[in-house]
C-alpha cells in the first residue's frame, strides 16, 4: 500500500474484523474434514489483507472505513488494487467498505468507473506537451511533492519510466491485461456490497455459529462471545507482533488451521484477558464511530496529517491490558476495577471515550504528545516555560467540576494516575483547581529549613482542570 488515512490497524477495529469474517467464510465453505493446511491469512502486506495458498496469493483485499459513497473517495484505492492485480495475473481483488460505492456519473458499473479514471490519466499524459507535469510524469520523476494517484503509480512500479507506466495503464484499459475483470466490491452473505460498522460483529458471530453447527458444538451466547473476542485478540496480538518486527524480510501469516483450532477448543472461564479484549473491542468501536461521523471528523483529504490517527496508532498498538491501564489514566475521576471476579470488572464509559477523549486527541497537536508506556500515560507537554504536562481525559462536561474533584478524591490510585501531571484537559468551558491532598491533612508541619520542592513520588499540590481550547492555546506556545 502506498499510504492510507483510514483508522489505524488493530485486531479489534473494522479492518481486523473484516479480515476475520472473510477467513471464517472461507472455513465455512468447506466441509469440517477438509484439509485447509495450505491456506493462510496475511495481514498488512501487499494490501490490507490477503488469502494465500502455499504462500502464493489467492485473493487480495482493501478495507476502506469511509462513511461516504461517492466514487471519488474510493478511486485511488480501486486504482491501487487494480495495479496490484496487473502484477498478479491469477489473483482476485476485493474492496470492503462501510457504504456502497456509487458509480461515476454516466457510468453503470464499478469497472467502467475505474476505466474512466484510468482513461483520464492516460489522456492527460498523451495530450500534454509537458509530460513531466502529468500524473504519470510525476510518478516517474524524483519529485517528492506529488499527488496520491502519482504516489500509487510510483509505489506499484518504482522503476518504470513514464512511457512504461502509460503502456501498463493502456494494457489494463484495452483488456490485454485482465486486471479490471478481477476487481470488485465484496458481496456479503446478505447480498449487499458493503457492511455497516454496526453489522460486522453480527456477521462474524453468525459465521462462528455456522462453524459450531457444522462441528455439532453446543452453542451458548457466552461461548459465542468468548470465541469472538478470542479471535479478535489473536489477530490483534499478531498485528502488534508484526509492527514490532516490521523490518523482518519474512512476513508471518496466520494459518487457517490455527483459526479452525479455536473452534475445537473449550475456552477457559472468565479471565482478565477476555475482559480486557472486550474492552479493547469497545474502545476501537468508539474510534470507528468517531471517524465515521462527518460532524466530528470532517473529510479534510487523505493526504492531510491527522492528530487522532497518530494518537490511535499508539493506543491501538497496545496489548488490551495495557490499553485498559491507559484508559484508567485517562479517567482519574472514575473508580475502575480490573478484577475478573467482580460484576463491574473492566467497566468503562462509552460517552467519555466517544464524545470527549477522542475529541481531545483529535484536536491537540500530536507533535506535543509524550507516551510513557511504563506508566501507562499518554500526555502532552508544553515546549516553552513553564514546562507542564497535560493529560487528556474522559471527564464529561455534563457535571460540576467540584463534584468531579470529589470523585477523584475517592480514587485510591490517584497518586499513581496523576504522577507529574499539572493539567487535566476536559471538553467543557470552565476551569477548576483540584487539590489532591485537600482531604488528607495528615502531614506534619514543614520544618523551617525543609526542602520546599515536591518529592518525585508525590502528586502535585494543585492540578488545573482546564478546557480543551485553553490547553490547545497553551501547548501551541
Amino acid at each position: 500500500m502506498a499510504f492510507d488515512a483510514s483508522p489505524s490497524w488493530s485486531g479489534f477495529n473494522y479492518q481486523g474484523k473484516v479480515a476475520l469474517y472473510y477467513a471464517l467464510v472461507l472455513i465455512n465453505k468447506e466441509t469440517t474434514d477438509a484439509d485447509l493446511s495450505a491456506y493462510s491469512l496475511m495481514l498488512e502486506s501487499t494490501e490490507d489483507f490477503e488469502i494465500k495458498k502455499n504462500d502464493k496469493s489467492v485473493s487480495i483485499h482493501q478495507v476502506k472505513a469511509y462513511n461516504k459513497s461517492t466514487f471519488e473517495k474510493y478511486s485511488n484505492a480501486l486504482i491501487e488494487i487494480t495495479l496490484e492485480l496487473y502484477k498478479q495475473p491469477t489473483v482476485y481483488g476485493f474492496v470492503h467498505t462501510w457504504k456502497a460505492i456509487n458509480n461515476r456519473p454516466s457510468f453503470t458499473t464499478l469497472t467502467d468507473s475505474i476505466k474512466n479514471d484510468l482513461t483520464l490519466i492516460c489522456n492527460e499524459y498523451k495530450d500534454s506537451t509537458d509530460k513531466v507535469d502529468t500524473t504519470i510524469g510525476k510518478a516517474a520523476s524524483d519529485s517528492k511533492k506529488i499527488t496520491k494517484t502519482s504516489a500509487i503509480l510510483r509505489y506499484a512500479f518504482p522503476t518504470k519510466s513514464a512511457d512504461d507506466l502509460y503502456t501498463i495503464l493502456m494494457e489494463v484499459l484495452t483488456g490485454k491485461n485482465d486486471a479490471l475483470s478481477r476487481v470488485e466490491s465484496y458481496e456479503y452473505d446478505d447480498k449487499k456490497k458493503y457492511c455497516d460498522l454496526d453489522d460486522i460483529n453480527k456477521k462474524i458471530k453468525n459465521q462462528i455459529t455456522l462453524a459450531f453447527q457444522a462441528r455439532k458444538k453446543i452453542i451458548t451466547d457466552d461461548h459465542l462471545d468468548k470465541t469472538f473476542h478470542h479471535y479478535l485478540g489473536m489477530i490483534d496480538r499478531h498485528i502488534i507482533g508484526r509492527h514490532k518486527t516490521i523490518a523482518d524480510a519474512k512476513k508471518i501469516s496466520i494459518s487457517i488451521n490455527t483459526l479452525i483450532l479455536v473452534l475445537e477448543t473449550d475456552l477457559e472461564d472468565i479471565s482478565k484477558d477476555y475482559l480486557s479484549s472486550k474492552f479493547k473491542e469497545r474502545f476501537s468501536y468508539q474510534i470507528d464511530q468517531y471517524m465515521g461521523d462527518e460532524l466530528d471528523y470532517p473529510d479534510i483529504g487523505d493526504d492531510q496529517p491527522c492528530n487522532l490517527q497518530a494518537a490511535c496508532a499508539i493506543l491501538l498498538a497496545l496489548h488490551p491490558r495495557d490499553l485498559w491501564e491507559h484508559y484508567r489514566s485517562f479517567s482519574p475521576h472514575l473508580l475502575l476495577d480490573d478484577s475478573s471476579n467482580t460484576n463491574n470488572a473492566f467497566t468503562y464509559n462509552d460517552e467519555g471515550i466517544r464524545l470527549y477523549l477522542l475529541k481531545i486527541l483529535h484536536t491537540v497537536d500530536i507533535a506535543k504528545s509524550e507516551h510513557n508506556a511504563t506508566r501507562h500515560q499518554f500526555t502532552y507537554r508544553s515546549k516553552t516555560p513553564p514546562l507542564q504536562n497535560y493529560l487528556p481525559t474522559t471527564i464529561t462536561n455534563n457535571g460540576r467540576l467540584d463534584l468531579t474533584s470529589k470523585q477523584m478524591h475517592s480514587n485510591p490510585c490517584l497518586s499513581e494516575v496523576l504522577y507529574e501531571i499539572e493539567n487535566l484537559i476536559h471538553c467543557g468551558e470552565t476551569e477548576h483547581i483540584f487539590y489532591p491532598d485537600a482531604e488528607k491533612n495528615t502531614e506534619a508541619p514543614m520544618e523551617t529549613d525543609a526542602d520546599q520542592r515536591l518529592k518525585r513520588t508525590e502528586t502535585f499540590k494543585s492540578i488545573s482542570i482546564i478546557p480543551l481550547q485553553k490547553a490547545k492555546i497553551e501547548l501551541a506556545k
